[in-house]
């Protein structure tokens, strides 16, 4: 028998090659398969980063006792007041998650107030002026502000400043007309001022008005899961509800959607009845002082399912809030 030639030996080792590819991409696709059907069926673990903001405000717990010899020092207070995260507990969806990072987020704010300037508004254009006045002295170095009023549509009131004159001087600008497109105006507000701002950590929407909403076209859940995915905290300065708590085809109450919107987002509402000047100032104190960015990689958890977030504390002195919940996403 005649030795093979090289060219039939090389064809040969081609052949084996082609074969054992063919093989590796078959236990390859049935690896993937698997995976991919296994995720359909049961919750899924994910190593995507998640960060979002956290509210932590500081109190006195009244069932420690008090130190006999005298006030802590001032050292101590600081060291009290410093929040690590092992001293709170993050869960996701039920699922009780490792936290990752946890530290104080110092970094200027952009803040948009949006001034329901609808007609039927149960108050006046000088309690609405009122609010960004009040910002004026109230906000850090680096933090700015726009003030956009909405009826059937967003009109820009102040473009971005950090000038007092600027946010004392709007109340020539307001009006009264039309019905109130809230939702709109929020979505308005999310896509052309504040999704380009994202470089900011802290954006924040403060709504001026009773939470009526008059046929937006904009859906009121869609306009809460983009507000919740982006990390906009909502605070509402709120007005009478011009209803008196009518039902909504198609929207919440007025009422519950400003609570909606804020219990939502971690932010918070405060009656214009009140203290206008002490409201924007906890609210520009809150944004400084009192916000951590927490980060975890969530596991244990669908992310087709509305997720619930809930954090915990066996510290009595800690006050802890934080968005409501994670929307579902479908892919």
């Amino acid at each position: 028998m005649k030795p093979q030639s090289n060219t039939a030996k090389w064809k040969l080792l081609r052949v084996c090659i082609s074969l054992c590819l063919v093989v590796a991409c078959c236990l390859l696709g049935a690896e993937l398969y698997e995976a991919w059907a296994q995720a359909g069926r049961n919750v899924t673990a994910t190593r995507r980063t998640t960060t979002v903001p956290l509210y932590v405000r500081f109190t006195e717990d009244n069932s420690k006792p008090r130190p006999l010899l005298g006030r802590k020092s001032k050292e101590e207070e600081e060291a009290a007041r410093i929040l690590t995260k092992d001293k709170i507990e993050l869960y996701d969806g039920g699922v009780v998650q490792k936290i990752e990072s946890l530290a104080p987020d110092p970094s200027p704010a952009r803040f948009v107030i949006l001034l329901d300037n609808s007609a039927t508004l149960q108050t006046d254009v000088k309690k609405l002026a009122a609010v960004p006045a009040a910002f004026a002295p109230e906000i850090y170095e680096g933090d700015k502000v726009m003030v956009v009023g909405y009826d059937l549509k967003p009109e820009i009131i102040t473009e971005f400043t950090d000038k007092p004159e600027e946010l004392q001087n709007t109340l020539s600008l307001m009006r009264k007309t039309d019905t109130p497109h809230l939702f709109d105006a929020i979505d308005v507000v999310m896509e052309d001022v504040l999704r380009p701002a994202v470089g900011y950590s802290k954006r924040v929407i403060v709504i001026v008005g009773d939470g009526l909403d008059r046929d937006s076209k904009v859906k009121f859940d869609k306009m809460l899961s983009v507000l919740q995915d982006e990390n906009i905290t909502v605070y509402a300065i709120q007005v009478k509800d011009r209803t008196r708590g009518a039902l909504r085809k198609d929207s919440p109450k007025p009422v519950d959607c400003l609570t909606q919107l804020t219990a939502g987002t971690g932010g918070r509402i405060f009656p214009i009845e009140n203290d206008i000047r002490e409201a924007i100032k906890e609210i520009c104190d809150e944004q400084r002082n009192e916000r951590y960015a927490l980060t975890y990689y969530p596991e244990g958890i669908n992310v087709i399912n509305k997720r619930n977030l809930l954090l915990s504390s066996s510290d009595a002195s800690l006050l802890l809030r934080i968005k409501g919940f994670h929307p579902p996403h479908q892919y």
